[in-house]
């Protein structure tokens, strides 16, 4: 968790720096959402038990909110208002469901917060795939990305909630470390896609400033001539 927190950590001040550069409000959105998300959980790590439940149910309750900021950059990039109480509605229940269930076990805890990010990250996605275009085929990791990392983490809540809702080994198996080196994959991924995006739309923008005619908004003469070759 330390490697990933540090990982994602590094991406977002990165992404930060790069939106303040080029004047990129999404790129802003993204790096502080990875930077919001990697301090709540290396301080989590670190802390444990130590910090006590009311910070401890903090915690993930900033992780859940960097989620739907996530979610809100991608809306910010195709030119959309953010969605301020989707940004919140997770942290809302989690704190809710805690709050009226404290009898809840850790593996029901783990399989809500699973569920959570699962939908933060399908909201993504079906961003992503409301704005496809002729170049969609060329951005397909735009739309796998997201849902493979929903897919991960809607898998253990089938098994572990489905199927062993009252095994208290869950807490303990193979899926708490499959997370952490997913959370490091994840991560490294969305800053693909972002910097594709990115990429994608500045090629766009350079194209149509070379093809068409900035007072009159027709094409000129090279993009006349493209036009009618095509």
């Amino acid at each position: 968790y330390l490697f990933a927190t540090m990982v994602a950590g590094m991406l977002g001040a990165m992404l930060v720096f790069f939106g303040k550069q080029e004047n990129i409000p999404a790129l802003k959105w993204w790096g502080t959402a990875y930077l919001i998300g990697a301090a709540s959980v290396a301080i989590w790590t670190i802390g444990g038990s130590k910090l006590g439940e009311p910070l401890l149910l903090a915690l993930n309750a900033v992780g859940f909110i960097a989620c739907g900021m996530v979610w809100n950059a991608a809306r910010v990039f195709l030119g959309r208002k953010p969605h301020l109480p989707g940004l919140l509605f997770g942290a809302i229940v989690w704190i809710g469901v805690a709050v009226a269930l404290p009898s809840l076990n850790v593996a029901m805890r783990l399989t809500l917060g699973a569920a959570i990010v699962a939908v933060y990250a399908a909201l993504t996605a079906s961003e992503l795939w409301s704005e496809r275009r002729r170049t969609m085929q060329k951005r397909w990791p735009t739309i796998a990305v997201p849902v493979m990392h929903g897919g991960v983490l809607m898998l253990p809540i089938l098994l572990g909630g489905l199927l062993r809702p009252h095994d208290e080994t869950f807490a303990s198996s193979i899926w708490v470390t499959a997370f952490s080196i997913e959370l490091i994959l994840y991560a490294i991924g969305t800053v693909f896609v972002i910097f594709m995006l990115v990429s994608d739309r500045a090629v766009t923008v350079h194209k149509t400033a070379a093809s068409v005619d900035p007072l009159s908004g027709m094409l000129n003469r090279r993009g006349f001539s493209e036009a009618c070759l095509r």
